[in-house]
């Protein structure tokens, strides 16, 4: 699989008819990462642009997998760059406490 980022941008004005996909939206962010096609998502403080690294196939599929988001509809622009690869940090167990 490759991994592949995108930027969305959003409008300026966040509507109501928007605050209310936005449960649909986590819902749908948190099957991906659980489906290993979600590698990061995150949000600007304004609200204005999401980014977001998926893996997949070919770009069409990452682009089919972006389609599906219940947000695609507001969604101003989208921007799309395959990458070389994707590093993150590693998840970690918690610290074992013996209290």
């Amino acid at each position: 699989m490759v991994a592949y980022m995108f930027q969305f941008e959003l409008p300026a004005a966040f509507t109501d008819e928007m605050t209310a996909v936005i449960p649909r939206q986590r819902a749908h962010v948190g099957r991906l990462f659980v489906e290993g096609r979600l590698l990061s998502y995150s949000v600007s403080q304004l609200r204005t642009a999401v980014w977001c690294v998926i893996a997949a196939n070919s770009e069409q599929e990452a682009m089919e997998i972006v389609a599906g988001f219940p947000l695609h509809p507001y969604f101003t622009d989208i921007m799309c760059h395959p990458l070389l690869f994707h590093n993150t940090v590693p998840a970690s167990l918690p610290d074992i406490s013996l209290n």
